[in-house]
């Protein structure tokens, strides 16, 4: 009695270790099949470049990256923060809202000819608050404006009005003055999750028909950015591809969703800058440099509408 029982133990033993191991076998064939299927596509898409004469010249990172989104909120100055920016030398500076700074220069601050971003960004942190916040976005020559972006786990946080530091320049290329706003501490509401692969972000900028014959792809970075960028209160902030083509036009690619982001520099700027003249109207009329800022503003936007 007791063998047959034996027996049936080891028979339903050997059921379940073939069960397991046709269950391993189905799963790694399905793998295999998978990345073939993933190269093939990426060695389809590749040709389809071809085709087109796009060139990625930029260096395409390889390595599996995991992120979250970011929920951050815009923050207030301290009043040593307010004290440190009044001891700023050679600047006159209002904070607005206890939000938004803005400081003129008693005297324009030269940026030399052909100064890289390297030197131009040295010049323009050893003159702002919180410096180390901020990296060096971009200069819009259209506007010739200089952009900081503020930095948020250590990756820029692209065109949010909430952190930010925009540095006016005048017709010899001088700092003449700039404003400022910084967000808060990034909080993570959502677990991190496998980021596209930036191949698979300039395929959907192609297959959006963004990009055109004879484009190359300069550069690609990594970043973050909100698709409905708020005024005020907690924003949700998306990790994000930033493809350069041609050296100066940038799209901007959901890493975790594979969406294109509508970011156009010149709306936003000018957006910026209408939004920045309605603040300055909170300073006392008469007010130095709540005159001077709205009337180069004012210009800028005049120049822009015609």
């Amino acid at each position: 009695m007791q063998w047959r029982q034996i027996k049936t133990l080891f028979i339903l033993c050997f059921l379940i270790l073939n069960a397991y191991l046709l269950f391993m076998f189905f799963d790694k064939l399905e793998e295999l099949d998978y990345g073939l299927a993933e190269n093939e596509e990426s060695s389809t898409f590749k040709e389809q470049l071809e085709n087109e004469n796009i060139t990625i010249s930029a260096d395409l990172p390889e390595e599996e990256l995991d992120k979250s989104y970011i929920s951050v909120n815009q923050k207030s100055f301290t009043d040593e923060e307010v004290e440190s920016l009044n001891g700023l030398d050679g600047q006159q500076s209002e904070v607005i809202n206890g939000n938004f700074i803005v400081s003129l220069f008693e005297e324009p601050v030269t940026i030399p000819e052909n100064a890289d971003n390297t030197l131009i960004s040295e010049i323009v942190k050893s003159k702002i608050l919180l410096s180390d916040n901020y990296t060096y976005g971009t200069w819009n020559e259209e506007m010739n404006i200089l952009v900081f972006f503020q930095e948020k786990n250590g990756l820029p946080i692209y065109y949010n009005q909430n952190g930010i530091v925009v540095v006016y320049l005048n017709n010899e290329n001088e700092m003449i003055f700039y404003t400022q706003t910084v967000l808060g501490e990034a909080e993570s509401p959502t677990d991190t999750e496998s980021l596209i692969k930036p191949i698979s972000a300039i395929q959907v900028l192609f297959d959006g028909n963004r990009l055109l014959a004879g484009d190359e792809i300069t550069d690609v970075n990594m970043g973050f950015h909100t698709r409905i960028p708020l005024s005020s209160g907690e924003q949700l902030f998306a990790p994000t591809w930033t493809i350069t083509v041609n050296e100066n036009e940038n799209f901007y690619v959901n890493a975790i969703e594979n969406l294109v982001f509508s970011s156009d520099e010149m709306t936003f700027l000018t957006q910026y800058i209408t939004d920045t003249t309605e603040t300055l109207q909170e300073l006392k009329d008469g007010n130095e440099v709540k005159e001077f800022v709205l009337n180069h503003l004012n210009t800028k936007l005049i120049d822009k509408s015609e």
